[in-house]
């Protein structure tokens, strides 16, 4: 399957404080598509290593890093490899209308849908609600760097997660949590 390398993340122009004082939820996007070192900026937000010793941007319950997030875009899924911040294919399918559950018209124009998908092999020493805080906690981080990058986004969870895996081709004990749909501002 295909690999991408990105680029260095863009930049984040603005404080922590500004950040969080301007995020919001925000559907109405353009189907422009995000540039490599926007997208680039969100996976590193949410995912990206730290330390010599693999640590990431954000929290991981025992440490587990069961969490890895997925791209969904017009090309196909891909999944985002942290250590080497590439992004690998794993269906060259457009699968972005299948992450929904309501048939949201503005999931299929946005050009990134991020996938948080937990590895629940990984994940069986822990405690079932584990996957799910770090899930949001990724998106989280996403909504901040979207705000400073000047970006529309909202977190989701309505989806039929086995259809979603199945579209994104993944194995049986990878299951996807939570989505965090992002575009350019309408």
């Amino acid at each position: 399957m295909p690999t991408i390398q990105l680029p260095a993340p863009a930049a984040l122009t603005i404080t922590l404080e500004e950040a969080l004082r301007r995020r919001r939820t925000n559907r109405d996007c353009t189907a422009e598509p995000l540039t490599d070192a926007e997208l680039s900026a969100l996976l590193w937000a949410s995912a990206g290593i730290t330390s010599e010793d693999g640590r990431r941007t954000t929290p991981s319950t025992l440490d587990l890093r069961a969490v890895t997030p997925y791209v969904l875009r017009a090309d196909g899924a891909w999944r985002y490899d942290a250590a080497t911040n590439t992004l690998e294919q794993t269906t060259a399918e457009d699968v972005r209308k299948v992450s929904t559950a309501y048939q949201f018209e503005y999931v299929e124009k946005a050009p990134v849908t991020i996938v948080f998908v937990a590895d629940q092999e990984r994940a069986k020493n822990a405690r079932p609600t584990g996957v799910y805080v770090d899930s949001g906690t990724m998106g989280e981080n996403c909504y901040l760097t979207a705000t400073s990058l000047g970006l529309a986004g909202t977190i989701r969870a309505s989806f039929d997660h086995d259809q979603l895996r199945e579209a994104m081709k993944l194995a049986a004990h990878l299951e996807p949590i939570v989505l965090f749909t992002c575009g350019r501002p309408a």
